[in-house]
């Protein structure tokens, strides 16, 4: 269904952060496509893992270019080339040892301009990027070659407290360089619905830690689905041969729940229950009466007129749109509406931040799965500030800029 602007009040509705059989998912980009148009979405952002690309995959850059774009033609949504960059960093002071995954929104004019690296065997495209601090592909490098591309670099999953290492300790803490996450511009939020509880203060905490009223160091937000069509396990050579995955998915949509019940993990969401948890993930971006294009998707993003939602929350309006840009006059009013937040009938917060503190929480009726909340701040203190608005864990916006209509003096 084409993108209709009257529908949401001028937000498209997006999928963010998919993978295909270009690195580590089972789909197709054609079938990536086809899947978020049956899911609603208005925008696609493919992100396959540019270093399985060069060397597992073994596809050109090109190639990958070229099926996002013959996607598009298909099926009638802006299906958009972007990518995954991993960088491992070691920090003793932390015990971090880990690696920090940036997203590209699209690779589009990096693939032109010949950045990446796609003849040195055994290295990764990127890995040959420097920083301005002297580096050598580090994750500044990587952000900082984004920002030339006029790419807000995206951190993402930056908290994923992962269980899925096959031996003791492996992959314990997963996530994002805590002291690059300062130089990235936007936050993935609602990473997944199976770690709520773990994430969900982390979450709170870097909004309050980095709301700030300076439109260059504002944080966006986006909302991954991280989408591989079933778990990683297959490697990526043999799920481009299809009755081998024909077999595997069989295996996994009916011996392995018997083989969970028999060992008594009644909770566990095997695949497929937790490859549709991930669909009901939504970045929207606001495009008013524009069509729904490439660069009117890229460009919204840029700006920061975003708004996310998880968890089969439906979206019908935010305003006034958030933006890194635009700086709204005073009076403060903000109104959001979901028609359905959860889908089951239960208590509810809606939260306002102002600079990263909380200036209100309203609880809602058990009764309603809805929600209508408009929020008016009378009296602000005098200057710019920084609102957000978030409906745990089913909404959350980009921060929205307002300013005093009529200055008052300082006292």
């Amino acid at each position: 269904m084409p993108y209709d602007s009257k529908q949401r009040h001028g937000w498209a509705r997006g999928l963010v952060h998919f993978h295909t059989h270009f690195s580590d998912g089972w789909a197709s980009v054609l079938r990536a496509g086809e899947i978020a148009v049956q899911h609603g979405f208005d925008f696609l952002i493919v992100t396959d893992h540019l270093r399985n690309l060069k060397l597992f995959t073994h596809k050109t850059l090109q190639e990958y270019v070229d099926a996002c774009d013959a996607a598009t033609q298909r099926v009638g949504i802006p299906v958009i080339p972007g990518g995954e960059m991993e960088i491992h960093w070691n920090d003793p002071a932390t015990t971090d040892f880990s690696e920090a995954h940036t997203l590209a929104l699209s690779i589009r004019s990096l693939v032109a301009a010949g950045e990446f690296d796609w003849v040195t065997p055994g290295t990764d495209p990127f890995g040959h990027w420097c920083d301005s601090q002297g580096g050598v592909g580090t994750i500044l490098a990587l952000q900082e070659k984004l920002r030339r591309y006029d790419l807000p670099p995206m951190a993402s999953h930056q908290f994923q407290h992962s269980v899925m290492g096959l031996k003791p300790g492996e992959h314990s803490d997963f996530r994002y360089d805590l002291t690059r996450l300062a130089t990235s511009r936007y936050f993935d939020f609602f990473y997944s619905g199976t770690v709520d509880l773990i994430h969900e203060m982390e979450d709170i905490l870097l909004v309050a830690r980095y709301a700030t009223a300076d439109q260059e160091e504002m944080k966006a937000v986006y909302a991954s689905c991280d989408f591989h069509i079933g778990p990683q396990t297959m490697w990526p050579p043999l799920a481009n041969v299809k009755p081998l995955v024909a077999i595997w998915r069989w295996l996994l949509e009916n011996v392995v729940p018997i083989m969970l019940k028999l060992k008594g993990d009644v909770e566990a969401a095997p695949y497929p229950r937790f490859a549709d948890e991930q669909l009901s993930h939504a970045t929207y971006v606001h495009l008013g009466e524009q069509p729904c294009t490439k660069d009117a998707v890229l460009a919204a993003l840029r700006d920061g007129r975003t708004c996310v939602t998880r968890g089969h929350a439906e979206f019908a309006n935010f305003d006034p749109m958030p933006s890194f840009s635009v700086v709204r006059r005073t009076p403060v009013q903000i109104s959001v509406r979901l028609p359905v937040s959860y889908s089951e009938p239960r208590p509810r917060s809606a939260i306002v931040f102002r600079d990263g503190r909380i200036v209100h929480w309203e609880p809602y009726a058990i009764i309603e799965p809805s929600l209508e909340f408009t929020y008016v701040d009378l009296q602000p203190p005098p200057g710019l500030h920084v609102y957000q608005v978030y409906v745990p864990s089913k909404f959350l916006s980009s921060p929205i800029v307002f300013a005093d209509q009529h200055p008052r003096q300082r006292t």
